[in-house]
C-alpha cells in the first residue's frame, strides 16, 4: 500500500509539473516566433523534464515490481 501512495504522489507531482509548464507556454505570446521568448523556452524545459519524471518512475516500477 505504502509503496502505491509513493508512485502515485509522483505520478500527480509530474501531472501537476508538467501542467504548470505546458500552460505556460501556452499562455506566453508569441512563443512560436523566431528568436523565442525566454519565458517560452524555460516552460517548454519545465514540461520537457516532467515527462522525464514519468519515465524515471515508470522504470523504478517495472525494475521493483516482482512477478
Amino acid at each position: 500500500m505504502r509503496r502505491r501512495v509513493i508512485f502515485g504522489a509522483g505520478m500527480v507531482l509530474s501531472a501537476l509539473v508538467y501542467a504548470v509548464g505546458i500552460i505556460g507556454l501556452a499562455t506566453t505570446p508569441h512563443a512560436n516566433e523566431i528568436p523565442t521568448p525566454g519565458r517560452a523556452v524555460v516552460w517548454g524545459v519545465i514540461a520537457m523534464f516532467s515527462t522525464l519524471g514519468f519515465f524515471i518512475i515508470a522504470f523504478i516500477q517495472s525494475a521493483t515490481t516482482s512477478d
